[in-house]
């Protein structure tokens, strides 16, 4: 099971970075859904008395971020999510929450779980009474003019570029130690993304030990893994994905479920005007368990028919595209095949320890119609690739 902490567990934890003199005043569960949805992972909102800061608090069972642990690690640990969220906030200006403690001892042994504190952006700070879950940019799209929803686009594709910019000397997840032994292969986005791939079809399709049943890929929606290999030999064979040079940062399940928005009325300005309230992205929610160094077409937001006009706008600072030869688009096909692969994979992950996905206050069914996309678009891409370009 998914560890679930108590309001005197968080006071205790606050109280190691802000000391005695505040209390947590309320404790409530992000909704943890979108293509970002992690079976091990839950995410807190902590609100204090007499105190202008506010705080997220991630947890995870410490098995999952043990280092002794031998199983393939798809999903980052705390440890190296600290590092990625250290690392965007000072390279870029993306607001993201601030690391501000962490312990994966579980308290030298008296808690089932490891944790992270988040410090939220001080200049985005949402009002104590309002929900982070509510201002969701997915819960909020609907109630948004069109000229706020493009502030908010628009500011977002300059954030996935800043994101994108931050580059390292290798490909694949992050990690917060380096291996003892060299790795040749993390040189090359190639070697990488098939070895990633494999892993995740044999997390999903392979029987693990315990009596739990396999996802049978062919039986649920009548694809032949044997198939999608070779179409995976063809792309190899055809160097794919070996026109990625540089490593650069990949969120790769961000959607809106994760961008917090703030509105902020201008003085004298009804919220009915034409105008209404400014929009614009609060912060991101630290939601970059699958993050990884790779190649930006990787990126969740870039899913067909994405990106919206806006987000490639401020992607690309005016006109531009990812996509440019036919052979960009297969590849699209393959990461995309790897999101829903993804999807289903975390959702297998939930039902083997119980849990389902939780949409917190205001929530959508954003995490069901995910799963039917996966289930849908599964089928479609791997009949894609029969006759998809490499040219």
């Amino acid at each position: 099971m998914t560890p679930v902490i108590s309001l005197n567990e968080a006071q205790e934890i606050v109280a190691e970075y802000e000391g005695d003199e505040f209390s947590v005043t309320s404790l409530v569960e992000v909704g943890n859904i979108g293509f970002s949805y992690t079976a091990s992972r839950r995410v807190y909102d902590i609100a204090l008395t007499n105190a202008s800061a506010r705080y997220l608090l991630v947890i995870s069972p410490l098995h999952s971020d043990s280092k002794h642990d031998s199983s393939p690690s798809i999903t980052n640990t705390l440890q190296a999510l600290s590092a990625l969220l250290t690392k965007i906030a000072s390279c870029t200006n993306v607001p993201v929450p601030k690391p501000v403690a962490q312990d994966s001892s579980g308290g030298n042994g008296r808690w089932d779980f490891s944790w992270l504190l988040l410090l939220i952006p001080r200049s985005s700070e949402v009002p104590a009474s309002m929900s982070t879950s509510t201002l969701s940019l997915a819960s909020l799209r609907p109630t948004l003019s069109r000229r706020q929803l493009a502030r908010v686009e628009l500011r977002l594709g300059t954030y996935l570029r800043a994101l994108h910019g931050i580059t390292n000397e290798w490909f694949g997840r992050p990690v917060e130690e380096e291996a003892e032994e060299e790795n040749w292969s993390k040189y090359s986005w190639q070697d990488t993304f098939v070895l990633l791939l494999e892993e995740l079809i044999g997390e999903l399709c392979e029987s693990p030990s315990g009596g739990s049943t396999r996802f049978d890929l062919r039986e649920e929606l009548g694809i032949d893994v044997e198939e999608l290999r070779r179409y995976l030999s063809r792309a190899i064979g055809s160097y794919l994905f070996d026109d990625v040079e540089s490593p650069g940062l990949m969120w790769v399940t961000g959607s809106e479920a994760d961008v917090l928005v703030s509105l902020s009325e201008k003085e004298g300005t009804e919220i009915e005007d034409e105008i209404g309230a400014e929009a614009d992205i609060a912060y991101l929610l630290p939601t970059f368990s699958h993050a990884l160094w790779g190649d930006p077409l990787m990126e969740s937001w870039f899913v067909p028919p994405g990106p919206s006009e806006a987000i490639n706008e401020g992607y690309f600072w005016g006109e531009g595209s990812l996509i440019v030869f036919p052979r960009q688009k297969t590849k699209r096909v393959w990461y995309t095949i790897y999101l829903a692969l993804l999807v289903l994979m975390e959702e297998r992950r939930g039902g083997k320890i119980g849990r389902r996905e939780t949409t917190g206050q205001g929530g959508d069914n954003t995490g069901r119609s995910k799963v039917q996309w996966a289930r849908e678009i599964l089928p479609k891409c791997v009949k894609a690739l029969k006759d998809a370009p490499y040219y």
